[in-house]
């Protein structure tokens, strides 16, 4: 969304921000809402529950899943930081009311990569780790940063050649 004005968060009706299947859903159209996960670790879909989904049933695959490698606090993690936003001439106006571009900060992508890295010493593949993050700001800015600094990404494959060959 490139306007303010037409956000849902401006308050003027346009919502232009909101997805057609939210508009669809708030309008009293008839739907249907997940009701049995079988991805998220139950601590997860917890926060899911919490917020949209009171009803959502964990599946049994996600039951009795080993703790984390490596983190001592748990399979949940929340880091507090008071590392702002940052500036991004790309942001638009001074008023704030059109975007050009989305939010992003170098502290929390550097520290997430450095989590993903610390994730792959201890034997977790890509295939397992998964990063979210709500903006598209944020998202260029990892793929940005591990671009930079990465080390190379080895199949089964490669690695068995790699001992094959001493």
């Amino acid at each position: 969304m490139s306007n303010y004005q037409l956000t849902v968060e401006k308050g003027e009706g346009y919502d232009l921000n909101r997805s057609l299947f939210e508009r669809l859903v708030l309008k009293g159209f008839p739907h249907q809402t997940l009701t049995m996960q079988h991805r998220m670790r139950p601590e997860i879909s917890a926060l899911i529950k919490q917020l949209t989904y009171p009803d959502l049933i964990d599946g049994p695959g996600t039951q009795q899943r080993p703790n984390i490698r490596g983190f001592d606090n748990g399979n949940l993690i929340f880091v507090r930081h008071s590392s702002p936003e940052d500036h991004n001439p790309r942001l638009g106006d001074q008023d704030g009311l059109t975007y050009k571009s989305s939010k992003q900060n170098t502290f929390e992508a550097q520290m997430v990569l450095k989590c993903v890295k610390y994730l792959g010493q201890q034997g977790y593949g890509t295939d397992k780790i998964v990063v979210l993050t709500p903006y598209l700001g944020q998202l260029q800015l990892l793929r940005e940063l591990l671009s930079k600094d990465n080390d190379p990404v080895l199949s089964d494959l490669d690695s068995y050649d790699l001992v094959r060959a001493g």
